[in-house]
């Protein structure tokens, strides 16, 4: 990963190339250098990222909190869709401002009534409030069953509001049912993940959960369920 920092209209633009992931430090120690020299309005330009994994998110999201206990402001620019369906899954989509283009990014700093020009979801996601059994995959024995609120979905995964989390990376069955349809949805996810207290209040505690060996049907009968369902979905 690399990072090139320039300014416009006395914001800081960090250009970001490569993956990030768990090597990715270097964001958390640019925006502190920038932060600590009074530097607090900050631009991340994803343009050249491949690669956003739950470690990275991590790093974004302890930057992120450094730029807003300086009082200032982190804007995120050129998020591929990928990445956007990620922040998603994790309910990070209203914490991080994402901008398609670099000058109403610029533009967000000064005027806040800007409008928020996200990116067209990947996956059609509807919030929804449905009860939601899981627990940790393990063929060899019999795990604790769970429950928990699933506050969103899609064919990409959903998030789900419980004290009872499972490590980044866990690999979790779940079984949910769908409202007005018949039968229990069974499925398999990855824990990606695990909400922030100070970012994410209303959703604290819980994990975003990424599906995982979805079947052809199962992703079909997910997009059908929100195709029928899209008029009570919150648009951002």
């Amino acid at each position: 990963m690399a990072i090139k920092i320039r300014e416009a209209s006395n914001i800081s633009i960090l250009d970001i190339e490569g993956k990030i992931d768990i090597n990715s430090s270097e964001i958390i120690e640019t925006v502190g250098w920038l932060t600590n020299t009074g530097k607090i309005n900050i631009l991340l330009n994803l343009e050249n990222v491949e690669l956003v994994d739950y470690s990275g998110l991590s790093i974004l999201a302890i930057a992120y909190k450094n730029v807003v206990n300086h009082k200032g402001k982190m804007r995120f620019m050129h998020v591929s869709l990928p990445i956007i369906e990620l922040f998603k899954i994790v309910k990070l989509e209203s914490v991080f401002e994402t901008y398609s283009d670099e000058e109403s990014a610029i533009s967000s700093f000064f005027d806040e009534t800007a409008e928020k020009l996200l990116l067209r979801r990947k996956f059609k996601r509807l919030d929804i409030h449905i009860s939601v059994k899981y627990k940790v995959s393990d063929g060899n024995k019999k795990p604790k069953t769970f429950d928990g609120k699933a506050l969103n979905l899609s064919a990409a995964g959903t998030y789900v509001y419980t004290p009872y989390t499972f490590p980044i990376n866990s690999q979790v069955d779940m079984k949910f049912n769908l409202p007005d349809s018949s039968g229990t949805f069974e499925t398999t996810g990855r824990v990606v993940w695990l909400s922030d207290k100070e970012l994410q209040p209303h959703y604290f505690p819980g994990m975003g959960v990424s599906f995982v060996h979805l079947t052809n049907e199962k992703e079909k009968a997910i997009i059908d369920f929100i195709d029928k369902n899209i008029s009570y979905r919150t648009e951002p």
